[in-house]
């Protein structure tokens, strides 16, 4: 259940952790979908660490896979998205990032907002993401990092990069991989952090991480022996779709259906 102290901490701080939203069985059948998606290596939506081989993401899996779709439609998900935002929302971009053990790589410094207002024109940052943790995230294995009260200046525009090894590949692959597109200046990010300090939240499998698009965030690399897998559902307004001038990125990574997401029962996910 959403409360006021939820409310305020999200205005103050831009995120708050929501403990307990899953079960431990329905965990256990997420990650075992979640090992069934990294074994499709022809998947559209997978992108590989630097190794090569290794996994590090899979965008639109809920478009294919029946259990990460009613995930998107969990009741405590969606009437958490549509408490704080107040108004219906639809899913514009479902990732899980898998941060393997020893070799999960970073993910630099940004703002969800510098994606999905340059490359997919959403015009206002009236989205939130729902990170949902499905193992155990501690301090060693790669925890999400935020700049608590960075919301509260706006979107930041960042520098664009042309990586010549992922833009010959793709138009898309750079915006996913170690070395993002878009790279924030690190006085811009020194600044942020002595004026608003830092935070790692962190949590069992099956808790939640609600976080403002414009939030700072990033996260170091994984040298532990435990993996950090966690599924992004980045809810935006029904209210606030792209309004493309061009052409779109991939529906795995733009949505194309932008209409209100009903809730399914919880039961669905056992």
């Amino acid at each position: 259940m959403l409360t006021t102290e939820h409310l305020k901490q999200f205005a103050e701080d831009g995120y708050f952790v929501y403990p307990g939203c899953l079960s431990e069985r329905a965990v256990r059948n997420l990650r075992a979908e979640t090992d069934i998606c990294a074994a499709d290596r022809e998947d559209p939506g997978l992108v590989r660490e630097k190794d090569g081989d290794t996994v590090r993401g899979m965008h639109g899996i809920h478009l294919r896979n029946e259990m990460m779709s009613k995930l998107c439609r969990h009741p405590t998900l969606l009437a958490l998205a549509k408490g704080v935002l107040g108004e219906d929302v639809y899913v514009h971009q479902f990732k899980l990032n898998i941060k393997a053990a020893f070799v999960g790589d970073v993910w630099e410094w940004h703002q969800d907002m510098t994606f999905y207002h340059r490359e997919d024109e959403v015009p206002h940052p009236h989205f939130l993401t729902i990170a949902v943790l499905l193992d155990d995230v501690t301090e060693f294995n790669g925890p999400l990092l935020l700049i608590p009260g960075s919301h509260k200046e706006g979107f930041k525009d960042s520098n664009k990069h042309t990586i010549e090894a992922y833009d010959a590949e793709s138009s898309w692959l750079s915006n996913t991989t170690a070395k993002l597109r878009y790279t924030v200046e690190h006085d811009t990010l020194r600044r942020l952090v002595h004026t608003h300090g830092l935070a790692a939240p962190k949590g069992k499998a099956g808790d939640i991480i609600v976080f403002h698009a414009n939030v700072f965030h990033g996260s170091g690399v994984n040298m532990s022996p435990f993996d950090r897998r966690v599924a992004f559902i980045s809810y935006n307004s029904v209210k606030n779709p792209p309004q493309p001038t061009r052409a779109q990125r991939p529906e795995f990574l733009c949505a194309r259906n932008c209409a209100a997401l009903q809730p399914c029962h919880d039961e669905v996910l056992m």
